[in-house]
């Protein structure tokens, strides 16, 4: 390949985002982080928003330093968080600010809900979990709250939909993404007859859904000359973070034997199957299913991820006591180099589900488990970093049962790999092989399919170009 195909990610999380530039060669994929922006929701008379038309901004900013700094772009996908969404009018306008997930509108609507549609069914018919956050509970909650939508609103768009629409004029529906919604059948591309009809869900909000790594047009021609970019494609890629993580999974021979943890501030330990997996137990366990690019089902589990620590670090630097990622790391492989039994804690314990003093709270609970408390920050921060792996482990040893497939096999990705220790202890709980790469999961999977989208590299070897771009880090179980 003679020419360097220069393609543009957007990847926004929870409490940040970032604009990221992919170089494809034709051999390897090398990313660039252009911009970097907070997402900070705003609170407005009791409710919780995201702030859509500053993020649109940002995604903006980013695009036209790519543009200015590299010179012409081919394509641009985004993927964000899952869930949340906006309405859209009958002239194709935002209809009001989009509610956060964490907005407490649901509280008063969902026993109503779940006496219609109880969680068990629920997860029957949809494969995804029940959650007050779920799209489905939000929106049979506007429904429930301003009945106006019913005549006002034409489309509900999920996040990166939303985003897509802003940037090509298109308002499609990505499927990996609606997955996540709690309002498609099961195992299927298309809405839950059942759902609808129960809670009395108008069919019409609902856009074309089309498969990941969808071209959905081109930027808009007033933003091709504010941007200076020219025609750049828009792609619904796998809009939802995760399933972009997992499209980045260099999976090697063996794949079916292979489960994953994608581990960040939150962590999704889980395995690909061909169908979801429906059972009681599945349920009980907590896990739910999604959709992957390319077909095939992810059966996952949310975990509490390094949020505990960030948490603890942020409380050290209030005290004027930082501790760095590198020292945190060091104090902890320290602490257990010198024989310290850490105690375990339930990561999803509600204890630690808030800000505060993780520290305190760690003590607390050891003492309501007959602990003993960390005393200093290297125990502190062992003990938060064993915890996590027990846990990560407790959800392999669940996964081989649903599945009846033994585990051989752990790949690691996202940030959370950065994380040595935590690697190495999670094979050593887990007893299995951990491969970990790539670190920039979401970012390099988005990019990946949009190189699918546009011909560039076929969809089977994808994981193969992943593997090339970037460096995988073994552990084993044995020290």
């Amino acid at each position: 390949m003679d020419e360097i195909i220069k393609l543009l990610a957007v990847d926004l999380g929870a409490s940040s985002g970032r604009v990221m530039l992919g170089l494809y060669d034709g051999k390897r994929i090398v990313m660039e982080e252009v911009h970097r922006f907070a997402n900070q929701p705003v609170e407005l008379h009791g409710h919780l928003y995201w702030d859509v038309l500053q993020l649109f901004h940002e995604i903006k900013q980013g695009i036209r330093k790519a543009a200015r700094e590299h010179g012409t772009l081919t394509s641009v996908s985004v993927d964000t968080w899952g869930v949340d969404y906006g309405f859209l009018d009958r002239k194709g306008q935002l209809l009001y600010a989009t509610h956060h997930y964490r907005d407490q509108r649901t509280a008063a609507y969902t026993p109503i809900l779940e006496e219609l549609l109880p969680p068990d069914e629920q997860f029957r018919l949809t494969g995804n979990q029940s959650a007050s956050i779920n799209t489905v509970y939000q929106l049979f909650a506007d429904l429930q709250e301003s009945p106006w939508l019913r005549e006002t609103a034409d489309r509900l768009l999920l996040m990166p939909d939303l985003f897509h629409y802003l940037l090509s004029g298109t308002a499609a529906g990505e499927q990996t993404i609606w997955s996540t919604s709690g309002l498609l059948a099961a195992g299927s591309v298309t809405p839950s007859a059942k759902v609808m009809n129960r809670l009395r869900l108008p069919l019409s909000l609902i856009p074309e859904l089309v498969p990941a790594g969808t071209v959905t047009g081109q930027l808009l021609p007033a933003l091709q000359e504010e941007l200076g970019t020219g025609p750049l494609q828009v792609i619904a890629g796998a809009s939802h973070d995760t399933a972009s993580a997992v499209a980045s999974i260099p999976y090697g021979p063996g794949a079916e034997t292979a489960a994953f943890i994608s581990c960040g501030t939150w962590s999704l330990a889980g395995m690909v199957t061909e169908q979801p997996v429906l059972t009681d137990q599945a349920r009980e366990y907590g896990f739910t299913n999604e959709g992957c690019f390319g077909g095939g089902n992810r059966l996952l589990k949310n975990i509490t991820g390094l949020w505990i620590l960030q948490e603890t670090q942020r409380g050290w630097v209030q005290a004027g006591e930082p501790v760095s990622h590198q020292e945190a790391v060091r104090l902890a492989a320290e602490t257990r180099s010198e024989g310290y039994a850490a105690a375990v804690i339930d990561p999803d314990d509600v204890l630690f589900s808030t800000p505060g003093d993780m520290p305190g709270r760690i003590a607390a609970y050891c003492t309501r488990t007959a602990q003993q408390p960390p005393k200093s920050k290297g125990e502190v921060i062992l003990t938060i970093l064993q915890s996590l792996s027990s846990a990560y482990a407790q959800t392999i040893k669940e996964l081989e049962q649903l599945t009846g497939q033994g585990i051989r096999t752990i790949h690691m990705v996202g940030g959370g790999i950065r994380n040595e220790l935590l690697c190495q202890l999670t094979a050593e709980a887990t007893g299995k092989e951990i491969i970990a790469g790539p670190a920039e999961a979401s970012a390099i999977g988005n990019i990946a399919v949009q190189l699918a989208a546009l011909g560039a590299v076929k969809a089977s070897a994808l994981r193969e170009l992943v593997a090339q771009s970037c460096t995988l880090v073994r552990y084993y179980p044995s020290k």
